[in-house]
């Protein structure tokens, strides 16, 4: 297709995209790069650790086995170690505000959305959520608790609770930062996540017992998986490199009827990182998963997701 067609075609998905949006209908889903304003990548984390624990191994840019190695060399407890990640590198993080240049979280939330997901620790579209004067709430995976008993603080244990517009959820699926045996950071924890996750999905249903009369109390509940396999899902912040990303799409998916699957995105703010080739491939390959991938950088990006805003202040 020549580069006239590709513009046009990149148009007309973006249409799509945020008519999805302004309809309520997409679910944005937050990785590292949404926040890369703020926080430091995993790379630049993992190399920053590397140096201070003397990690001896040459990948002292995968901060996953860079933590692996500090649980087991140095804290030699694995939320001992998440406590002082999270001391270290969020207990000063300040949270975006006028001065960002490219406010993501500022402009998803003035969509009427009741559902955003993120892998990220961070509160930044909790935060944003409550300056555009909605009452958010945060949920986070239970993925490390032996039962329900382990978090006590998901909104699902009410019966009554719905995530809406107004009272929008913001569902952290590797962890918060209030909760540091929640967070998903070492190899072990990634590979632990995984498994729960997939066992998760083939034994979810909605006879599920609930504890006190609520939802079911699950790694996902019904609500979110519900929502997972019936909206459109916005990626923005992942590398299509990445794996964890690949695993956790396929898991969250998996089985729905070809009739039943939407069309996803995933916008890459990196597109120079990228040859044409490379581009043209990956393309191929995500649309096979129904994902659709859009090269912006943040400016279009925020450009883009500002100007299709509808009916907001």
């Amino acid at each position: 297709m020549h580069a006239g067609g590709i513009d046009r075609d990149n148009e007309a998905a973006w249409d799509l995209l945020i008519g999805d949006l302004n309809n309520g209908d997409c679910i944005p889903f937050l990785g590292a790069g949404a926040s890369a304003e703020r926080l430091p990548l995993g790379g630049q984390l993992a190399t920053k650790w590397a140096n201070k624990i003397n990690y001896p191994y040459a990948d002292s840019d995968n901060l996953a086995r860079v933590m692996q190695y500090a649980t087991t060399m140095v804290y030699r407890d694995a939320t001992r170690t998440k406590r002082e990640f999270l001391r270290a590198e969020f207990a000063n993080a300040t949270p975006p505000d006028r001065t960002d240049q490219f406010p993501v979280h500022a402009v998803l939330a003035r969509y009427p959305l009741p559902l955003y997901i993120t892998t990220n620790y961070d509160d930044f579209m909790f935060l944003a959520l409550q300056q555009a004067r909605k009452q958010p709430i945060w949920d986070l995976c239970p993925w490390y608790a032996m039962s329900s008993d382990d978090w006590t603080g998901s909104p699902f244990r009410e019966p009554a609770f719905t995530p809406c517009v107004e009272r929008p959820l913001v569902f952290h699926l590797h962890g918060h930062h209030q909760e540091p045996h929640s967070i998903v950071l070492i190899e072990d924890d990634y590979l632990d996540f995984l498994v729960r996750l997939a066992q998760d999905g083939r034994h979810t249903s909605a006879s599920s017992a609930a504890p006190r009369g609520g939802h079911p109390m699950t790694l996902l509940p019904f609500p979110v998986r519900t929502a997972l396999r019936t909206k459109a899902l916005l990626f923005i912040g992942y590398g299509l490199r990445d794996w964890t990303f690949h695993v956790m799409f396929r898991t969250l998916l998996h089985g729905l009827p070809g009739t039943m699957r939407r069309e996803h995105t995933s916008i890459q703010l990196n597109p120079d990182d990228h040859s044409a080739e490379e581009r043209q491939y990956l393309e191929r390959y995500f649309q096979a998963q129904s994902i659709r991938i859009l090269w912006e950088t943040p400016r279009s990006l925020n450009d883009k997701l500002a100007a299709g805003l509808r009916g907001t202040p």
